[in-house]
């Protein structure tokens, strides 16, 4: 069965919400963009991860000039080949294809298959 893996919130401000729904869902920013946030370093179109110390998902902050509109909201699952398939089957469209990685969009919110084996 496929499982969710990440959570995209697509932000003006990561930097500042990062450490927002790190407070409000308990799950942790990542070590180097917590560093990053602190030190001021990261850059206006980079994202911030809250890495899951368990089985709940990643949380990503990511620019909203990464995915229009901005605040949109989207799931990052992981699935099989046969999985895949079903998706598609039940309408998924093919987005963008990039290596390793098939992104897929259905309708809001938007579902990306990240990888799958």
């Amino acid at each position: 069965m496929a499982r969710l893996s990440s959570v995209v919130i697509h932000c003006a401000e990561p930097a500042v919400l990062g450490p927002f729904w790190s407070l409000v869902t308990g799950i942790p920013v990542a070590e180097e963009d917590l560093r990053a946030i602190a030190d001021g370093t990261l850059a206006p179109d980079e994202a911030v991860l809250l890495r899951s110390p368990d089985d709940r998902p990643d949380v990503w902050l990511a620019p909203a000039e990464w995915l229009r509109p901005p605040g949109r909201v989207h799931l990052d699952v992981v699935a099989t080949a046969a999985e895949l398939e079903t998706f598609l089957a039940a309408g998924a469209t093919v987005v963008t294809r990039d290596g390793d990685f098939d992104l897929f969009q259905q309708l809001e919110p938007a579902l990306d298959i990240l990888f799958y084996d």
